[in-house]
């Protein structure tokens, strides 16, 4: 009887315990009008395996400090160059004017092109990708949700793993090329 009470007692304790994930951090960005110029919003959260947890909105600077290692962040506790991982041509860059580092990735200021066909603000006479105007044709959206896990690019994020490879892959020319043939 008392052996099966003690039984009991242990496996009330053992059962309780709840393990402490642990947390991933996990980037995004966001393809659509924001306020000023800024046409994508970026994004850094943790995930503790059931959720995406601690969301931050970053700006440029402070996501390619972060992501480079250059500041210290809980969403690169490491400070581990990202950019160098995944082969993103972004970083902190010497500037040799001003002798201090400054933030530059041109990948982020291309991601605008995903969405649309001109440059959506005056004064700056530069072709998107798009091939309707304002979005997506319907196989470039098709291609975005299968490729990228993105199904609407007004609102979900390019996320994790989904993030690098849209980063990384509006870098090369023949998936540019690619992309701008989807009608």
């Amino acid at each position: 009887m008392y052996l099966r009470i003690f039984l009991l007692f242990c496996w009330l304790i053992c059962a309780s315990v709840i393990q402490n994930p642990t947390l991933k951090p996990v980037f995004g960005v966001q393809v659509r009008f924001q306020s000023g110029t800024t046409m994508y919003s970026l994004v850094a959260f943790l995930d503790d395996g059931r959720a995406l947890t601690y969301k931050k909105i970053l700006t440029k600077e402070d996501f390619i400090k972060i992501a480079s290692g250059y500041w210290p962040s809980i969403y690169n506790p490491t400070k581990e160059n990202l950019f160098e991982k995944y082969e993103i041509s972004c970083g902190m860059i010497n500037d040799s004017i001003h002798l201090k580092p400054i933030p530059m990735c041109f990948p982020i200021d291309s991601l605008w092109k995903l969405r649309f066909s001109d440059f959506p603000f005056m004064n700056i006479d530069e072709k998107g990708w798009s091939s309707e105007l304002n979005r997506p044709s319907a196989r470039q959206a098709e291609f975005l949700r299968i490729n990228y896990k993105v199904d609407n690019v007004d609102l979900n994020y390019f996320l994790d793993t989904n993030f690098w490879n849209i980063l990384k892959d509006v870098q090369d020319t023949t998936w540019v090329n690619s992309y701008k043939a989807l009608q």
